[in-house]
């Protein structure tokens, strides 16, 4: 029997590993400090994107505006679960001090070896 491609068994989607998924939000004159954090904390990779909009506790931003938003970055990191909690640990006196956010989530990657 055929399968159709990209499809698999329940069996090979349990073998996929689980790794936890850390989205920060952060305003771009702090941003050099939360990927030194990361860093430290043992994160062996992120990217950066930019922010273009969104609402918060301090309203509406765009990026575009001329008065008002400070630019903000997204910051996306995929590690294992110790790692994420030493991010999460240190995070919480960065955020204390640092306006933004981060969460975490559990993702299912390919290749569970490199994160």
């Amino acid at each position: 029997m055929r399968r159709r491609p990209g499809w698999r068994s329940e069996a090979e989607a349990m073998a996929r590993p689980t790794r936890k998924k850390l989205v920060a939000i952060v305003e771009s004159p702090h941003l050099a400090r939360l990927l030194a954090l990361l860093e430290e904390a043992g994160a062996t990779g992120f990217t950066v994107l930019d922010g273009r909009e969104g609402r918060g506790l301090e309203g509406e931003w765009r990026r575009n505006d001329v008065v008002g938003a400070v630019e903000k970055k997204v910051v996306i990191a995929i590690t294992n679960a110790e790692t994420a909690e030493a991010v999460l640990t240190a995070a919480e006196g960065f955020f204390a001090r640092y306006p933004g956010i981060i969460y975490a989530h559990d993702v299912e990657v390919v290749r569970g070896e490199r994160f």
